[in-house]
């Protein structure tokens, strides 16, 4: 499960923003270039990784058992370009990967934690869609490379709290897929049985008891002893 997540600072944060760029991935000129945006995305990166490890964001069922945080990244706007003092908005985002150790099922509990008001997008493991959701404002959901996707912001508590259903689609393509297996299954249970007949028949009309034998050693089939 994927979660996106884009916050926008402005007037004095903003400017503090671009100071730390320009301190810790510049050559504190007071101006933020693309180079040490670049920098300052790993930098951030890595701080990210590990603030989610001493703090984790998400929880499964209540717990942070059964979730592993499996990829970070860290994009800065370019509106962070330009003279440090600038104090104009700058809009951050970040992604954050989680595996499941615990297989997700209906009715399947997750909970997350962010900065209030700030907007995010959820996209859910394949398969699964949120029945109920508290706590995401301007909620929109669409459906993206055959995952559930959701998108809006925290409310004011700056926490999320959802619960899995079974997508109706996929519901669909597995009972097809399950109804087109047993089909299959049955047809070539007919065809073995329509072979083995004829291999009888044959048998019968012939001197040599070999033939049956070897008939079925090519179907993967043992005769009974």
């Amino acid at each position: 499960m994927t979660w996106e997540y884009e916050e926008q600072i402005t007037d004095n944060e903003s400017v503090i923003f671009r100071d730390f760029i320009d301190l810790q991935a510049g050559n504190d000129d007071n101006f933020v270039n693309a180079w040490e945006i670049l920098k300052a995305e790993t930098v951030l990166r890595n701080r990210m990784e590990k603030a989610i490890e001493t703090k984790p964001d998400v929880k499964l069922n209540g717990t942070l058992e059964a979730i592993k945080v499996k990829d970070v990244d860290f994009w800065i706007s370019k509106e962070a370009l330009g003279k440090t003092n600038k104090s104009s908005a700058i809009t951050n985002r970040a992604t954050v990967t989680y595996n499941f150790e615990k297989e997700a099922g209906q009715e399947t509990e997750i909970w997350f934690m962010g900065t209030p008001n700030s907007n995010l997008t959820i996209r859910l493991p394949q398969g699964f869609d949120a029945e109920i959701i508290e706590g995401l404002n301007g909620k929109n959901s669409g459906f993206e490379n055959n995952l559930t996707v959701l998108k809006g912001s925290f409310d004011s508590s700056g926490n999320i709290t959802l619960w899995l259903s079974e997508n109706e689609s996929s519901r669909g393509k597995l009972q097809e897929i399950t109804e087109n297996t047993e089909k299959a299954v049955e047809n070539e249970s007919t065809e073995i049985r329509n072979k083995t007949v004829a291999a009888e028949e044959t048998a019968e009309a012939r001197e040599s008891s070999g033939f049956f034998k070897n008939f079925l050693t090519q179907l993967h089939l043992s005769p009974k002893s």
